[in-house]
This record gives C-alpha cells, sequence and structure tokens, in this order.
C-alpha cells in the first residue's frame, strides 16, 4: 500500500518543481541548450498575435570569424543577412542547407531565417498571412531583431534580404514596408507582387524568374513598377526554368549581395535617421553604372549614351559591375 505521506511529499515537490522552472518560450536558447542546432547556431523566440505563429522561432547563424574576445574585432559591428524560407518552410534548414551559407561566412554575415506558418488557402489574406508584413509578421522580425542586437553586435538598419517563392513574397513586402531598413535585396520566382511604392527607390533590387514559371508575367510587370518610381531593378529570367532554384540565381544573388555589402560597409553601425539622410549614397545613380544591358538578348556593353540610346527603354538594365553584368550575360 502506498504511503499516502510519502504520495503527499512527492507532489509538493512536484508541484514546486514547476514553479521553479522557467519558461523555455522566454527566453532564447542557443547551441550550449540545445544540441540539434548546428555549431554557431541559436535560435530566438518571438511571440505574435498569429494564432498559426503563436512562437516564431528564428534561427540565428554567427560566421566563424566572430570572436568577441578577439581584439582586433573588438568594436565590429556585423551585417545581417535576413533569408525568408520557401512556403511554410525551416528556418533551421535554411541555416544548415541554403546555398548562400557559406557565402554569408565568408563576407562576416550573421544570418537569420524564421519559420511561419500558414494554411495555403490564406496565402492572399492580408489579416492572416505572413506574407503581409503589417499584420504581425513584420514586427516578428524588428522583434527578432532587436533580441539578437542586445546579444551580438549587429547592424539592424542595414539589412541584406533574400528570398525564393514564398520566402520572396515576404521579403519584397518586408522591404516596401519598412525601406530605411534595407541595403539590397534578391527576390527570386515570385509569383505576385505588392505595387511598389516611392521607397523602394532607395534600395537597389535583384528580381528573377524562370521564362517556364506559370507565374512568370507578374515579374515583368513588377519590375516595370519598380521603374515608375525610380528604382534601379536587375531583373534576370532564365530559359527553361520553372518555379524553382536555379544554381545560376544563386551565384547572381551571391555576387549581387556582396558587392552592395561592399558598398555600404561604411554605413554599419551608423544610426537609422543618420544613415537615411544619406540615404543618396547607397544606391548608385544610372551614371555611376558601369554597364548596361539589355533584357530582350542579355547582353550588356559599357554604359554610354550611345550605348542606351541603342537599347529600347523598358528593356534597359543597369549593371553595377563586371561580375554581376557576366552573370547577368551568362546563361
Amino acid at each position: 500500500m502506498t504511503n499516502p505521506r510519502f504520495s503527499s511529499a512527492f507532489i509538493a515537490l512536484f508541484l514546486l518543481s514547476l514553479t521553479l522552472s522557467p519558461l523555455r518560450a522566454a527566453v532564447p536558447s542557443g547551441s550550449s541548450t540545445n544540441p540539434a542546432l548546428p555549431p554557431n547556431t541559436e535560435v530566438f523566440t518571438v511571440r505574435t498575435s498569429s494564432p498559426e505563429n503563436h512562437d516564431v522561432p528564428f534561427y540565428v547563424k554567427r560566421p566563424s570569424s566572430y570572436d568577441p574576445a578577439n581584439p582586433a574585432t573588438r568594436g565590429k559591428v556585423y551585417r545581417i543577412l535576413l533569408i525568408c524560407p520557401v512556403y511554410n518552410g525551416d528556418g533551421l534548414n535554411v541555416i544548415t542547407q541554403h546555398s548562400l551559407m557559406p557565402v554569408a561566412d565568408t563576407n562576416g554575415w550573421f544570418v537569420v531565417s524564421p519559420t511561419f506558418k500558414q494554411d495555403n488557402s490564406e496565402t492572399r489574406n492580408r489579416n492572416k498571412s505572413y506574407y503581409y508584413p503589417e499584420e504581425f509578421s513584420g514586427k516578428a522580425v524588428l522583434d527578432a531583431l532587436d533580441l539578437i542586437a542586445k546579444k551580438y553586435p549587429v547592424d539592424t538598419n542595414h539589412l541584406l534580404l533574400k528570398g525564393l517563392s514564398g520566402g520572396g513574397q515576404f521579403v519584397h513586402r518586408f522591404a516596401l514596408w519598412a525601406p530605411d531598413r534595407v541595403t539590397a535585396l534578391a527576390v527570386n520566382s515570385c509569383s505576385w507582387f505588392d505595387d511598389p511604392t516611392a521607397g523602394a527607390a532607395k534600395f537597389p533590387w535583384l528580381v528573377t524568374i524562370g521564362e517556364s514559371d506559370p507565374a512568370y508575367e507578374a515579374t515583368p510587370e513588377f519590375v516595370a513598377k519598380l521603374k515608375g518610381v525610380g528604382a534601379l531593378p536587375i531583373f534576370k529570367s532564365y530559359m527553361g526554368m520553372l518555379h524553382e532554384g536555379d544554381y545560376r540565381v544563386s551565384s547572381l544573388d551571391a555576387a549581387f549581395l556582396t558587392f552592395y555589402d561592399k558598398l555600404t560597409a561604411k554605413d554599419l553601425g551608423k544610426p537609422l535617421m543618420l544613415a537615411d539622410k544619406q540615404r543618396k549614397n547607397m544606391v548608385m545613380t544610372v551614371a555611376q553604372m558601369p554597364f548596361v544591358g539589355d533584357s530582350q538578348e542579355w547582353k550588356y556593353q559599357p554604359n554610354t549614351p550611345e550605348s542606351v540610346d541603342q537599347i529600347a527603354e523598358d528593356s534597359r538594365i543597369f549593371l553595377p559591375s563586371e561580375e554581376i553584368a557576366k552573370l547577368w550575360g551568362g546563361e
């Protein structure tokens, strides 16, 4: 027979242990407490108003060069690359598998990737879908960035953004929603877009699509609208490519994001308002672009008044470096 005094004591101890145990969702957990995470990786959890996204994990990968004990890097401010996964994708898969991870590590970027969820029937519902940052997902990103910045010397005001398919749905809208936070973004195989506002001209865009993608037409239409508000987007379509990723797209993404990271490195760590006042220095003008391309023939040449006149206005693509021009013009 069970001793009633022993049972009462056991229950009391059990209840006391629950009272003293911390709530795990209230603090970020890192690789030291979660052995399933890869090296240099941790997760920060953000609570939102969305029933499907009550607690959103943001996976963070530190660059291998990050060493707070190294005097040589003391005072260094690090860039953040935010990669939104494909529709309902796992941020941890981005951290472990994405083609840009070696590039980020070489460049010394922190990579941040969330795991958002939604029902497929809600993807165009602005009140419920994470594709639309104004409802809950944009604030979740900003809250996560604030948490990360409390622990690491990162710049949350000069972001690089990247998204494929559903990830492109989110990052292009986040950029339109918070344009002063964005340095450059790459949007790949996005099936539909929000119309750009004047803020879209504050930063460079790379927009790619497969020519066999069922939603192809939406991309050149969006690029034309970007040009209409004063932006200078790089548009590239790929023959035979469906709604998918591709090594050619990955190479162009890497070159594009790396170029603008280096071009704007001097702005890292500056307050947002000061950076915004100097924003004219963050996007190259037409005159500063060394090459101009023709999106009808995918050929490029040095940017001169004569060469520009040879290309129809709606086909002109201004290219900021020779490396990017070669990747853009190649198949």
